[in-house]
């Protein structure tokens, strides 16, 4: 997916953050892609489960882990200057 807006789109990666409240779907494709990787807790993921990939030995399981999170992706509104 990732690679067809890519190449319809002038995207870099180093300045493109994928953002989303599944590790399985949303930060397993941005990790995939080289994308920056945020979390939001409002989603069917807690963020139990993200520390329980981020202790695991298991590099698969490392993929599923995301740069940032945040409660609430209301809480990006103060950076956006909002």
């Amino acid at each position: 997916m990732f690679d067809c807006v890519a190449q319809e789109f002038p995207v870099d990666p180093a300045r493109t953050i994928m953002v989303g409240d599944r590790l399985d779907t949303d930060i397993l494709m941005g990790n995939s892609c080289g994308l920056t990787t945020l979390l939001t807790l409002t989603g069917v993921t807690a963020l139990d489960e993200v520390r329980g990939h981020q202790d695991s030995g298991c590099p698969a399981r490392h993929s599923l882990v995301p740069d940032f999170y945040v409660d609430s992706i209301a809480d990006l509104l103060p950076a956006l200057g909002q």
